[in-house]
Order: structure tokens, then sequence, then C-alpha cells
């Protein structure tokens, strides 16, 4: 794992943006769309290398500590107030990887956001009012979403390529392993290890 990583990484131009690292894990006699189907979240031993925006739907306290650690906070009534654009719903999903919310916020959400969060896999994780929010965000920021599609094949983040190859490699075993508790080994036909502009080297 390390040598691919490794190559990708000297096989990759450089940008004037920071590339992020991921495999490309194709499968073989699989359900993708039905019994195979992923749909979770990974935590990556070595974090995922670049900073992570996570929203919260809150209020009172809970909101006040949560701009501390995020602009992307929303009270009860601006969650009501969004859905008046649906064009303004979507950027605030959009900038954001993950989202948490006031278990009495949720059944709202659902109703009114659903139709945005939920096909982007980004329905807010509930977070007890008195939660300690920082540990639940460091934990979102080192955390990647898995997700297959119509095609059987997935790509999952392992970091950036400022990160060491050992980092990567810890990450992509992790992921790997993850993966296989899921869809058995023998249905992995092959993995890939590339940086965002670069070029795909096989894992041997």
């Amino acid at each position: 794992m390390t040598k691919a990583i490794k190559e990708a990484l000297e096989k990759g131009k450089k940008r004037k943006f920071t590339q992020s690292v991921e495999l490309a894990i194709n499968f073989k006699n699989v359900k993708i769309e039905s019994d195979d189907k992923l749909n979770l979240t990974l935590v990556l031993p070595k974090g995922r290398g670049k900073d992570t925006s996570i929203g919260v739907f809150a209020e009172g306290d809970m909101a006040v500590r949560a701009k501390k650690l995020t602009k992307y906070v929303l009270s009860a009534a601006e969650v009501n107030d969004y859905t008046k654009s649906r064009r303004k719903m979507r950027k605030f999903a959009e900038s954001c990887e993950f989202f948490v919310a006031q278990p009495d916020m949720m059944a709202n959400i659902g109703k009114k956001w659903g139709i945005v969060l939920g096909p982007r896999g980004k329905m807010p994780q509930p977070v007890p009012p008195t939660a300690d929010l920082e540990p639940v965000f460091n934990r979102l920021k080192d955390t990647v979403a898995v997700r297959s599609k119509k095609n059987p094949t997935v790509h999952v983040p392992i970091g950036t390529e400022n990160m060491s190859p050992g980092d990567l490699a810890d990450n992509a075993l992790a992921a790997l392993d993850s993966l296989e508790q899921k869809i058995i080994k023998d249905k992995f036909d092959s993995v890939y290890v590339k940086t965002t502009m670069g070029e795909a080297v096989k894992v041997e």
C-alpha cells in the first residue's frame, strides 16, 4: 500500500491547491444498488489532513457554544426561514461535510430539510444539548462518508498530498478493513490510489 501511495504522490503534478488522496475500490459480483449497497462513515486513524466544516442546528446554550467552533449554525427559526429558498438550503447543505442537531429539532429538520440533506447523505446526527461539542467535532473532522451509487466502484478519501505516505497507508488500510466488514474480500476486484488531478496507481 505504501509503495502505491508513494508512486501516486510522485506522479501527481503540483497544483495551486492541496490535492486530496483517495482510494478507488472496484467490486465484482456485487448488487451495489441493493444487497451490497454502501452507506457508512469511517474514522481515519491519522485524520483527513485538512479542516472539515461541521453544521449545527441548535438553540440556546448549545447554539452559543457551537458558534465558537463553526460559523454554520442555524436556530429553529432559521431552519424554517431557509425553506423559503431551496437555493439557500442547498448552499448551506454543500457548505458542510457533516451536520449535528439537537434531538428536539430532528423531526422538523427531517420534514423540511430532508429533501435537500437526504439525497446528499447529510441528515444530521442527534447530539444532546448539554454535550461537549469539541470532541464531537474532532471525531467528525476525521470521518469520511462512503456511499455507493450505480457503478460497482466507491471512492474513499484517505487524506491529502501533504500527509506522509505512512499516515496515508494507515488510513487506507483502516478504510479497507471497514469496507471488508460490509463486502467480503472475495468481491474486491481491484484497488487504486490517486491524487485529485493525478494518475491512478494500482495497489498490488
